[in-house]
């Protein structure tokens, strides 16, 4: 079966080579019903079950755009992208002016980083001229997912108004978000509400829109208005989901959420969603096992594994953090925010080496990259012997961001660690000035002071210190040393049993 299959694979790869001159050379008249249902069944998704149907009809009409354009669509929906490439370019070879396969090989010269390419290709289409509406509205889409605004909404001025004020909206307003125009975004709202009243689907598009706008709220409301008409709608219930999640509203999320679990138990956007509702509860061993079941079901998913390593590293499940960012960072060896994944991830796993290895590399690629300068300078000062190759990747963090109170409060941390008691104030003092309530700069800043005799103000911020963080064993341990040398027993007492409650049950 496998033999026959790749023979009729070579076959059909060879005929698109030769442009069929000998067999095939006769354009065949098609089979316009079996047209029709590949196209149903690619919209709902029915790859598996048409994909070998499909190729034997492509086979057999190796000339005709509209056939081969339906395989394209199938190796499109299955990534397999290079393959969709090379049929859309075989289709323009047919058929110069096939506005379809310019749109569909720009969205893949975009997603594969040819975004001028992309531009070139969408610049051929006479959009003014084209007939098929639908047609009109995925340019309009992918002249906005290039990079185009203005040409999106010039797309969409010779639509019917029926589309411009249903399909097109999510269209129009990203547009005006993009090109910040506000006022005619907000000018949409109305228009918006009317239409997804009764449109689930729309609503969701628009609601994203609107969440990307920072109209939150409005689209909050927006998605709560639809479910009102379609109280079981699965999109619904998951996007409100994820939009209470931000908002922090736990308690209407998890309801919300639960409804669309009853609906689709199984479903990898169900695991995915109530990850993100714990984690942001601060439950990360809970996320952590429902990441564990969305990977199950989309084991190659990056937005899964991205989340599932950040998620693993707060549940301080290293090797687990690390496992998923080596599948990204070898899918794309040179993406920036898997190289920081994997980096950090090694980094708290112990790895040092390769946290070197890949942080360095993000800096190569990205030099003004500030979480990855932060993590190669944590990197750099795990090392005894890279002291001042940290000090110096710190100190250039502050060059990219001035305000990067974590690179102030890790060069605090270096000097205080050899000794440099002036250095170190002059360091967390700034940190503190940038974040008042960081409670553990606070308490590294008091035991300095300590250090260095100034009794009083050691009192003033380890005080606020352990107000903040009260669980935190070695601010109560800097308590009793400062409450002990002003001649405060009572406190010192009280501070050093909290100190060695708190660190045996950390020890359990």
């Amino acid at each position: 079966m496998f033999r026959k299959r790749l023979y009729l694979i070579l076959i059909f790869c060879l005929a698109l080579s030769l442009g069929f001159t000998f067999a095939f050379a006769q354009n065949k008249q098609i089979d316009k019903n079996a047209v029709a249902r590949f196209e149903k069944s690619i919209e709902q998704g029915k790859i598996e079950e048409i994909e070998r149907p499909l190729l034997d009809f492509a086979v057999a009409n190796p000339n005709n755009p509209q056939v081969l354009e339906l395989l394209a669509k199938v190796r499109h929906r299955q990534n397999r992208l290079s393959e969709a490439a090379a049929l859309y370019k075989r289709i323009l070879t047919l058929d110069a002016n096939s506005a379809s396969a310019k749109i569909n090989l720009a969205r893949i010269f975009y997603v594969s980083g040819k975004t001028d390419e992309a531009r070139r290709m969408l610049g051929d289409i006479a959009g003014d001229v084209l007939s098929d509406q639908t047609l009109r509205l995925n340019l309009a889409a992918t002249l906005l997912l290039v990079g185009e605004p203005q040409k999106a909404l010039e797309a969409t001025e010779k639509l019917p108004l029926t589309i411009k004020n249903s399909a097109a909206l999510p269209i129009i307003a990203a547009s005006y978000l993009e090109l910040k125009n506000e006022r005619k975004l907000r000018d949409l709202l109305p228009l918006i509400k009317r239409a997804t009243t009764s449109n689930p689907a729309l609503a969701v598009q628009c609601a994203e829109v609107l969440q990307n706008a920072g109209l939150n709220k409005e689209a909050v409301g927006l998605l709560r208005s639809t479910l009102a008409t379609a109280p079981n709608n699965y999109d619904t219930l998951i996007a409100l989901g994820g939009l209470e999640i931000g908002a922090k509203e736990f308690a209407s999320a998890k309801q919300h959420l639960s409804r669309a679990a009853k609906l689709q138990p199984r479903s990898v956007k169900t695991f995915f969603a109530q990850a993100l509702v714990e984690e942001a509860q601060g439950n990360s061993l809970a996320a952590l096992e429902l990441l564990k079941q969305a990977r199950l079901l989309a084991p190659n998913s990056p937005e899964i594994l991205s989340q599932f390593v950040v998620t693993a590293m707060r549940a301080n499940q290293s090797r687990s953090a690390v496992e998923a960012a080596q599948i990204l960072a070898e899918s794309k060896p040179d993406e920036p925010e898997y190289l920081y994944l994997l980096g950090a991830a090694s980094l708290q796993n112990g790895n040092i080496r390769q946290a070197q290895r890949n942080l360095q590399r993000l800096v190569e690629l990205r030099p003004a990259h500030s979480r990855g300068c932060l993590a190669l300078g944590l990197t750099l000062a795990a090392q005894s012997d890279q002291l001042e190759n940290a000090r110096r990747q710190l100190n250039h963090c502050i060059e990219i961001d001035a305000n990067n109170v974590e690179a102030k409060y890790q060069l605090g941390l270096s000097h205080k660690a050899q000794g440099e008691t002036a250095k170190a104030i002059e360091y967390l003092e700034e940190t503190i000035k940038s974040a008042p309530n960081y409670a553990d700069a606070l308490r590294d800043l008091g035991a300095v002071y300590l250090q260095s005799g100034a009794e009083q103000k050691a009192r003033i911020v380890l005080e606020k210190a352990v107000a903040l963080a009260p669980e935190d064993a070695d601010t109560h341990f800097q308590l009793s040393r400062l409450y002990n040398l002003i001649g405060e027993g009572a406190l010192a007492k009280k501070h050093l049993e909290r100190f060695q409650t708190l660190k045996n049950a950390a020890g359990r």
